[in-house]
């Protein structure tokens, strides 16, 4: 009977044994999925902004070409500037054709970018008291540039720049006119200034126009409109249903109702912030509302107990708590607003 006991106690520790074993590989398994769902959850963005690093990091230097000039004392003198500007592309003519003396160049060749003669007239302005000879660097076009880089293959501008790189006459420098710069023809001359204050500009008129109204709104739709009645269920499904319609249509209404209506100028970051005020607009308000609702009931009745005014327990004790997730729903706002202002 002893050994009966003792066998089937064995044999009890046995499967326990085996269920234990079993929990802790499938604890493993759950660790590990984890684990590796969380690696990609990771790796995913972090792979997607080292591929926009790699091939936006050309875009941080731009090809610069090394020239002489000789300036003469009658040129120092002109203060005409269509003179100016004639003198100087006939002398970054005449430099081009002394550098590349004994090669195929052309003088339809695009080896400086067109806007070169500007960088020598305010060399002139800047820099020229006497007349001499002058080494000068000037921005390359964009054929040379992406040469450079080894963007694009051209047999006969390849020889050019193998010409310069022989004579030491070209270089890689910081791409300054990338950030000071706005929009241009010329791909090596334009910039993100413009656009950063226009997106920058549009933000500010949007914010300004949503955040006071929707706050507001949000706080009268939670504290004083009345509860459970038709009018305020209209209001908040109209708020879910604004929040949910597509970009396109509120562009469709703001072309209609600013220039169509009202005749406001176009490509103004005004009318832009108007515009994209109205897509901001409900999802503050329902974000406003949320963070109210979420307020603890007892420190609105431990002020109204003392005898505080609603407008004060709102002010002074509803606001500050629920504020933090107003910001945060207005920070979701305003990223989508810059998708949207980017994809426009």
């Amino acid at each position: 009977m002893g050994i009966k006991k003792k066998f089937l106690k064995l044999l009890q520790s046995r499967r326990v044994h085996a269920r234990i074993k079993r929990k802790n590989k499938k604890n493993r398994a759950l660790r590990f999925c984890s684990f590796t769902a969380l690696v990609i959850s990771l790796g995913c963005p972090v792979c997607i902004l080292l591929s926009i690093l790699v091939n936006s990091y050309s875009a941080l230097t731009v090809t610069k070409v090394l020239l002489p000039i000789e300036i003469s004392a009658d040129l120092t003198l002109t203060n005409n500037p269509s003179d100016l500007r004639y003198k100087s592309i006939g002398l970054l003519n005449d430099s081009l054709r002394k550098v590349f003396k004994g090669t195929d160049f052309k003088d339809s060749d695009e080896i400086l970018s067109r806007n070169s003669y500007k960088e020598l007239e305010r060399f002139f302005l800047k820099r020229v008291k006497n007349s001499g000879e002058y080494e000068i660097w000037f921005t390359a076009s964009s054929v040379i540039n992406s040469l450079y880089k080894n963007k694009c293959l051209n047999d006969h501008y390849a020889k050019l720049l193998d010409w310069l790189k022989e004579k030491g006459r070209v270089r890689k420098f910081f791409n300054k006119s990338l950030f000071l710069k706005s929009d241009s023809r010329e791909p090596e001359n334009a910039g993100i200034l413009g656009a950063f204050i226009g997106s920058l500009m549009t933000i500010i008129v949007c914010l300004a126009l949503a955040l006071p109204i929707g706050i507001m709104s949000g706080i009268c739709l939670y504290e004083f409109m009345p509860r459970n009645r038709l009018i305020t269920s209209i209001v908040e499904i109209s708020m879910n249903n604004l929040a949910a319609v597509p970009s396109i249509i509120f562009g469709v209404v703001g072309l209609t109702l600013y220039l169509g209506i009202f005749g406001l100028p176009r490509s103004s970051p005004f009318v832009g912030g108007m515009t994209l005020s109205f897509m901001m607009l409900p999802n503050i308000i329902i974000a406003t509302k949320n963070a109210f609702t979420n307020v603890p009931i007892a420190i609105k009745d431990a002020a109204f107990a003392l005898g505080a005014p609603h407008i004060k327990v709102i002010l002074d004790h509803s606001l500050p708590i629920a504020l933090p997730r107003i910001i945060h729903g207005a920070l979701r706002s305003i990223a989508r607003m810059l998708g949207e202002s980017s994809r426009s």
